[in-house]
């Protein structure tokens, strides 16, 4: 409407027979963050029979936003969903036994996805065209495997930003799970970045564990990610995170439970198999220092 994008709720009263004519009245909703309650604009004529008004708050403010980024994602669910199934299964059953490989891939997802974030978050619309995402993701990728080749040089910290990474999953996966319930985008962000801190001094301090059982739920959970994206169900951060703050949200999708269970029982079977594997290793192979000897 005037060469803007706006949400309008467009009521049409289709009985010719009431007062000579088809009557619409046309309700442009505008978001304002500050406002609480509605405030109504005065009522215009646009035609015989056709009226147009505004609402201005809080509750016109979108909360099911989906980015470029995620859109970009959803276009191409096949291509992601079977790349992160893919990851997700050599990190959960060759985690520690491959941890050189595991901390480079990790690595390089995690600059990865910041760069794409940041990107995204800034100058890339909703509207940019497929080549330039793949060019921009491609230079995210290849930006990410330097940076993972780097990390590997210091594995000791290269597994504690592991096990940072499976603290920060676990707390996301808390709050999808149970503490969305307290509406609270504070409460969201100080669980994720609080379990990050908490498995990242773990895994610095009890490196072989730490890094076995983190390894593993990352695997499983980017396992079920990858099914999700793909199937549906499981609940995407980013609009997780608009649904608390609107405090719109009130329930899970119920599909995402399977998908909880599902990690949790790989998680469990991908450590067992992992230990398993932790004591056949030879001696040097299981210290982080292994490449310096």
């Amino acid at each position: 409407m005037d060469g803007n994008s706006n949400l309008v709720m467009s009521y049409t009263n289709n009985d010719d027979g009431t007062n000579g004519g088809v009557n619409t009245l046309d309700i442009t909703q505008t978001c304002d963050e500050t406002s609480t309650a509605p405030t109504t604009g005065a009522l215009t004529s646009t035609g015989a029979f056709s009226f147009a008004t505004t609402q201005t708050s809080s509750y016109a403010c979108p909360i099911f936003t989906f980015n470029a980024l995620i859109q970009f994602v959803q276009e191409f669910k096949y291509i992601f969903g079977t790349i992160f199934i893919l990851i997700g299964l050599f990190l959960a059953f060759l985690g520690r036994k491959l941890f050189s490989a595991a901390l480079f891939i990790v690595a390089a997802i995690i600059v990865t996805g910041l760069i794409l974030i940041i990107f995204y978050s800034t100058f890339l619309s909703d509207n940019t065209e497929s080549w330039v995402s793949w060019l921009v993701v491609s230079l995210s990728i290849l930006v990410g495997l330097v940076c993972g080749f780097l990390l590997t040089k210091v594995e000791k910290i290269g597994g504690a930003l592991l096990a940072g990474w499976g603290g920060f999953v676990l707390g996301v996966t808390l709050n999808e799970t149970v503490f969305y319930l307290a509406n609270s985008s504070v409460l969201f962000w100080c669980v994720n970045v609080g379990f990050a801190v908490v498995f990242a001094l773990l895994g610095f301090i009890f490196f072989n564990p730490a890094v076995i059982l983190a390894t593993s739920f990352i695997g499983a959970y980017m396992t079920m990610r990858g099914i999700g994206i793909m199937a549906g169900g499981f609940p995407n951060e980013y609009v997780l995170i608009n649904e608390i703050q609107s405090g719109a949200i009130d329930n899970i999708d119920p599909v995402f439970y399977a998908y909880l269970a599902g990690i949790v029982i790989m998680t469990i079977v991908c450590y067992i198999v992992q230990m398993k594997m932790f004591k056949k290793m030879e001696e040097h192979e299981k210290h982080p220092y292994n490449k310096l000897n």
